[in-house]
């Protein structure tokens, strides 16, 4: 059962991180998130983390996710001293990263909200640069489009930090109803549009 709620109940904030990777860094990716990134994480209190593998669209073939209860705990002490204090692994990942984009993000609601924490196995992403003359349009539209013909989880984020002003998740666990879902396909004038199907590889919550 999914809810139409003005209140987050997974939390208000989210890190998103996407990447390439040189094929011998791809092979330690994942053991690296699940052994040593997301325990890290999850012990000062981010609620999920999640890394997804693109199916199809634009951008980047990586992108792992971080949910939390709001911002504030992406820019608090406990996790500015993970990223101060990197294992020489964690170090050495970051410097391998290819054509990284990395986006601290803020919850605009309505949402449509899953009763479980954590992210479905497949995930569309919709990133945008809206241009300013449609953005009273954008936020309109979308509050009429998601009462009326969403049927699937999705949030919306405002940007804090990144390179795209609005960041959708829409979420299922049928990838065909992904490929179907119309929420965002209204006219507006974008000054860069990146879409993405990714499909969930690893998850610890």
């Amino acid at each position: 059962m999914y809810k139409l709620t003005d209140k987050p109940i997974n939390g208000s904030g989210l890190l998103a991180i996407f990447c390439n990777l040189n094929e011998d860094d791809q092979k330690e990716f994942h053991p690296w998130l699940l052994n040593e990134m997301f325990p890290a994480r999850l012990k000062i209190g981010f609620n999920s983390c999640a890394s997804f593998e693109k199916i199809n669209g634009d951008g980047q073939k990586f992108l792992t996710l971080y949910e939390v209860d709001n911002i504030v705990y992406l820019y608090d002490e406990p996790y500015q001293k993970l990223r101060e204090n990197r294992s020489p692994l964690d170090a050495k990942f970051h410097k391998s990263f290819l054509n990284p984009s990395r986006y601290t993000l803020q919850l605009i609601p309505p949402s449509i909200e899953k009763n479980q924490n954590g992210f479905l196995n497949y995930i569309k992403i919709l990133r945008r640069n809206i241009n300013s003359v449609d953005m009273q349009k954008y936020h309109s539209n979308f509050i009429s489009n998601i009462r009326y013909y969403n049927k699937l989880p999705l949030r919306r984020y405002a940007n804090i930090e990144g390179e795209h002003n609005n960041f959708t998740i829409i979420e299922s666990d049928e990838i065909d109803k992904l490929n179907d879902h119309q929420i965002d396909n209204y006219p507006l004038s974008y000054d860069n549009k990146i879409d993405a199907l990714y499909e969930c590889k690893i998850q610890l919550i």
